[in-house]
């Protein structure tokens, strides 16, 4: 085994001479190697979804987020079962204890031999210093694991007395931990937690500072739980993909699902890849497209997406995607702005629920009505005739049950509800409309 002090030393440290790491880096070898297959491509290896696809690529520093109870200890620990029939892997557990977490293994139905061989489990309370990481540095140089796994990076933070909103803090434990294991070889993996804001109006990074973007050179993801489970009661989650610096997953991408099945003698748990692409190729958010177009038109300059996103009342994500689907389908062109940003500007107007690449009308409008809903207890009358481009696989709503009032009303602007599949006005339109009928 190494000594403390070998293992401490971090690989990106052992210089000849002081500041001789911004010294120009020779690329012959890795030209070389990517020209002739010697050097393989980045590509993730660790968390088996299936179809020879997986989650999380070694040597970097890879992310999973979500609401609690949302099932990010059940992912890491069904990734580890996976993983320990053939390798070692290392669980820093700041969470939980032994008990719960061999408990899980037990019931995923790891093998109680490789459990006990390959499965190295660390369950720390003191702070992270110069002794600590000696001593973890040591643990991974001995094993040389496949995958470490944190749980959690708030915690990690905490016990550091390290405020997870500081970026200073944040950059320096991601570079004195995640990053540092991960340069030695093994995928490393960060769970951490979500705003309950978040888990409202879904987003794509976890709480606290930004530097937690920076610092996952491989692969982040957002954990959003599709169907409530328990250890009595079965459901799912979706991994929808944050960020993939090495391009496998596009953003926005749901990559795959944990299906979460109690059995009589365990727990079931599946990672099951999602094929997107025809959702994605087929999907246009329509009405929210017309809005993009609508405010481009009217607007003397080009405009960022994020000051797109802020000027069309809806949720960031559907309207980033409308944008997306405006620049496939030519209606926008970009060009590149000051400091790095992105500008898009109109290049023909969209008009409606048209067919690729054309900017007129359809001929016909769908049959959606648009109607009011009173309070409880009152009488829903119905207002306008059909009103076209509000269906929900238009705004970019899901199911009902998943939705809150936050998409507004094409007529009047006022939030939208949804209410067994029928999109209604809030209480207030109907308030409106009275008050406009009065004053005739």
């Amino acid at each position: 085994m190494p000594s403390l002090e070998d293992a401490c030393e971090d690989p990106y440290d052992a210089q000849d001479e002081p500041g001789a790491s911004w010294a120009p880096v020779d690329l012959a070898d890795t030209l070389r190697g990517l020209q002739d297959g010697s050097v393989a491509r980045l590509a993730p290896s660790v968390g088996d979804i299936g179809d020879g696809h997986h989650l999380f690529y070694r040597g970097k520093v890879n992310g999973v987020a979500g609401d609690s109870n949302g099932g990010k200890s059940w992912l890491a620990l069904a990734v580890c079962t996976q993983a320990i029939a053939t390798a070692t892997v290392v669980y820093v557990d700041l969470e939980d204890d032994q008990l719960g977490t061999v408990e899980r293994l037990v019931d995923l139905g790891a093998d109680p031999e490789a459990i006990l061989n390959r499965f190295v489990y660390i369950h720390p309370f003191e702070r992270y210093d110069r002794l600590a990481e000696a001593h973890l540095m040591q643990v991974i140089a001995a094993h040389n694991p496949a995958l470490v796994v944190i749980d959690s990076t708030g915690e990690a933070l905490a016990l550091n007395g390290c405020n997870p909103n500081a970026d200073e803090d944040v950059a320096e434990w991601f570079r004195r931990l995640p990053a540092q294991i991960a340069r030695r070889g093994p995928a490393v993996v960060v769970l951490d937690h979500v705003t309950k804001a978040d888990a409202l109006d879904p987003g794509l990074w976890p709480t606290g500072s930004q530097r937690k973007r920076a610092a996952i050179s491989g692969a982040q993801y957002m954990l959003r739980v599709s169907k409530p489970f328990s250890r009595d009661r079965g459901g799912s989650s979706v991994l929808v993909c944050a960020k993939d610096r090495h391009g496998t997953y596009r953003q926005r991408q749901r990559v795959a699902e944990l299906r979460v099945q109690p059995t009589s003698s365990g727990v079931f748990v599946d990672l099951v890849k999602i094929d997107d692409t025809e959702e994605a190729s087929d999907f246009r958010p329509t009405e929210l497209m017309r809005r993009v177009s609508n405010l481009l038109e009217t607007c003397p300059e080009p405009m960022t997406q994020n000051a797109i996103a802020k000027a069309v009342p809806s949720k960031r994500m559907f309207v980033l995607d409308a944008i997306t689907v405006l620049i496939r389908e030519g209606f926008i062109t970009t060009s590149a702005g000051p400091r790095g940003s992105v500008l898009h500007t109109l290049a023909k107007p969209f008009r409606g629920d048209c067919e690729p690449g054309t900017s007129q009308a359809p001929k016909t409008a769908p049959s959606d009505h648009l109607t009011c809903s009173p309070p409880k207890g009152g009488n829903r009358e119905q207002v306008g005739s059909p009103v076209p481009g509000i269906g929900r696989e238009q705004v970019g709503i899901g199911d009902p049950e998943d939705q809150d009032a936050d998409d507004p009303c094409p007529q009047c602007g006022y939030s939208l509800t949804l209410r067994a599949g029928t999109q209604r006005c809030a209480w207030r339109h109907k308030q409106a409309q009275a008050k406009k009928e009065a004053g005739r």
